[in-house]
């Protein structure tokens, strides 16, 4: 927690991207640059994602199609998401997907990423912007993804 901190007081103030098309863009920008810079980069972002909260969650329930029981229960399970959000005073924006050495990595539960990150660690970043993205990983890495590829991987 100390290191996050740390990092988020020598790091440049964070950009969040509140919209695909903007999120998409910084990966086309970051994908052009050398190994060295791209890790810079990336682990600014990391950072930063780690402080935002993506974008509202969509609803997949067909509440018409629920029993008044069933009802009674999303509609209980929706005023605690409600009153969740509404106490959370992170910024809403969109967050990457980032997979390291093949495992989802979520930078706001995660204190150890700067470590495992470190410039010796890194032998090659990948990034996708959010259509290919998706295709590739799912709906996880809908908003894009930084695939990272360490030396312990060989």
């Amino acid at each position: 927690m100390h290191l996050l901190l740390l990092i988020s007081l020598l790091a440049p103030p964070c950009q969040v991207y509140s919209t695909v098309a903007a999120s998409d863009a910084w990966v086309a920008s970051v994908r052009q640059m050398p190994l060295e810079q791209q890790l810079a980069a990336v682990r600014q972002r990391l950072a930063c994602d780690a402080g935002v909260r993506g974008p509202a969650p969509e609803s997949a329930v067909c509440v018409s199609c629920l029993t008044a029981e069933g009802q009674r229960a999303h509609q209980i399970a929706e005023n605690q998401r409600k009153i969740a959000e509404i106490a959370d005073t992170r910024p809403r924006g969109v967050v990457l997907f980032y997979l390291v050495d093949g495992r989802p990595l979520d930078p706001s539960a995660n204190a150890d990423w700067p470590k495992q990150l470190a410039k010796r660690n890194v032998r090659q970043i990948s990034l996708l912007e959010s259509q290919p993205a998706a295709a590739l990983a799912g709906r996880r890495a809908r908003y894009g993804l930084v695939q990272i590829i360490t030396q312990a991987a060989q």
